[in-house]
């Protein structure tokens, strides 16, 4: 039986997905003791659903609880802005509610009841607050917009980390829990909206605690808990084709499940923390934010594309309808499809100009920056066609490095790695017994430092063999190459070595005929190589 488009990419979904729980999980180097037994109670809450749900369903029992438990998935900005979207949906009906947070503790509210009022700046907020000491992930700008809000509309906030730094999960449950209490036997009237990491809100968790406290008060209120993305039931939306079409379903009467953003696209968000990506684009509009990234990049660089970008799709890891689309538009030999799938496993995104798709492996400004610069290349010079093995290695060096210096033009800070970062890489492999899953990036490394030596002396890798049926080495290292090239060629234009329009006739280039691609790339690097590269950590 012939599996079809959808149910591939569904299984390069699956693969994904381990893939990433994989990383995140070699990530953590010391867990919390009883986190595992925390984490499956919580799994147990989320692992299916009674029946599809809708907004307005979930917003009207919104509306009839007394307290709203809202999970925060911290990394993944459309957990913020789904939080967001529920207080807009509310408020023009009632204000009479407040808003607790995970992200302060409750020493900081005097710090965050005058910058509320307008009496400190947000500067002055941020630095009496210790935010950026005091909440790991420092992602102020993804919460920024809800106290712009909670500001305008006169909605209070409260920091309702209320625990000591040491203290286990369940302590910081039960601290948060008698916080909590207070400030409903305080105003027992007013709703509270309590924003806290998804793990916190299983009913055994924090709502049990707060239950327990309130009910020492002699007080009784409606509980309501909204999780999102659960995994499971997300496989179980895509298995039946609806992981598209469905934004709420129901657990049970207490609660709901928002399913805004795919599990790889929040994976990507926690790895792209971890890898110091700077900002990501807004995924529920992902061609709208790309287009800007057009525009900017095409108008710094004096480049028209005209109406050009808006026949451009765009499709990000969690859309499943992207290998279909390819494979169903007949453009594509299967050697080709073969080597798309590998991108989607390698978590590469990329543009393929044959049908003028952007597939982005996540959500990073900087990923979609680079893409964008692809595109603006590709209309400017046209699609590429066959070449040599040779030619190929450097019109594709020469393609990366404008697509880094695409990026760097969307996020200066952006970083790659250097000759130097490459040998260091080179020694910390040859000290393991063995690279096992790592090893292509260390003949990655190999081959990166061997061009480089070879560049030294004048010479080109003219040897083209060693890609032969190794299309993921070819790509790895005219990518590295690439951004080398890409990160020189941003800091030679700041420098003045290199002038804006000889940039913009890279981009117009097509580099055509035998050895002009290699020509092309000497003649850049002679320009770039002696440029200095600020010094990073």
């Amino acid at each position: 039986m012939s599996i079809t488009p959808r149910e591939e990419l569904l299984d390069l979904q699956k693969k994904l997905y381990r893939q990433n729980k994989r990383l995140i999980e070699e990530s953590i180097l010391i867990k919390e003791p009883d986190f595992a037994r925390y984490e499956e109670a919580y799994n147990r809450f989320i692992r299916n659903y009674r029946s599809v749900s809708s907004i307005e369903e979930m917003l009207a029992t919104v509306r009839e609880a007394d307290i709203i438990y809202v999970g925060d998935y911290h990394t993944c900005n459309q957990s913020q802005r789904s939080f967001l979207r529920i207080l807009k949906e509310i408020t023009p009906k009632s204000k009479n509610y407040r808003i607790g947070l995970e992200l302060l503790h409750k020493r900081h509210q005097p710090a965050i009841d005058q910058f509320l009022k307008g009496k400190i700046s947000e500067e002055h907020f941020l630095k009496k607050s210790g935010i950026k000491k005091h909440w790991v992930f420092d992602l102020w700008e993804n919460f920024k917009p809800l106290f712009d809000f909670a500001k305008y509309h006169e909605i209070p906030i409260f920091g309702i980390d209320a625990a000591q730094k040491e203290a286990n999960l369940k302590e910081r449950d039960r601290e948060t829990a008698r916080l909590l209490a207070r400030l409903v036997e305080t105003d027992p009237e007013k709703k509270i909206f309590v924003f806290i990491g998804d793990l916190h809100i299983a009913p055994s968790h924090l709502p049990f605690e707060v239950a327990r406290e309130l009910k020492k008060l002699g007080l009784q209120k409606k509980e309501l808990i909204l999780y999102q993305n659960s995994e499971p039931i997300y496989w179980r939306l895509a298995k039946e084709g609806l992981e598209d079409k469905v934004e709420v379903v129901r657990i049970n009467e207490k609660s709901f499940c928002r399913m805004h953003t795919p599990p790889v696209v929040c994976q990507r968000s926690y790895l792209n923390w971890l890898e110091h990506e700077e900002g990501e684009i807004d995924y529920a509009d992902a061609k709208h934010s790309f287009v800007e990234l057009i525009d900017r990049i095409s108008h710094f660089l004096k480049i028209d594309v005209g109406d050009e970008k808006e026949n451009v799709e765009v499709f990000t890891c969690g859309d499943l309808s992207f290998l279909s689309r390819i494979q169903s538009s007949r453009r594509f030999s299967p050697e080709e499809i073969k080597i798309i799938k590998q991108q989607i496993i390698a978590s590469q995104s990329y543009y393929i100009p044959k049908l003028r798709f952007v597939y982005l492996s996540n959500i990073s400004l900087n990923h979609a920056a680079e893409e964008a610069a692809h595109f603006i290349k590709h209309i400017c010079s046209g699609e590429e066609r066959g070449r040599d093995p040779f030619d190929a290695f450097y019109a594709n060096i020469l393609h990366e490095a404008l697509g880094f210096f695409g990026s760097k033009i969307i996020n200066h800070k952006r970083k790659c790695y250097h000759e130097k970062d490459f040998e260091k890489l080179i020694h910390y492999f040859q000290s393991m017994t063995r690279q096992g899953e790592r090893h292509l990036e260390y003949e990655t490394a190999l081959l990166v430092a061997q061009c480089k030596k070879m560049e030294e002396d004048g010479e080109a890798l003219s040897d083209m063999a060693v890609f032969k049926k190794r299309n993921d080495l070819f790509f790895t290292v005219t990518h590295a190459l690439g951004y080398m090239l890409g990160d020189n060629l941003y800091y030679a234009l700041l420098d003045g070595a290199v002038t804006k329009t000889e940039v913009r006739h890279l981009f117009y280039d097509p580099w055509k005929g035998f050895g002009k691609p290699f020509q092309s790339y000497w003649t850049l690097l002679t320009k770039v190589h002696t440029v200095k590269i600020p010094k990073r950590m």
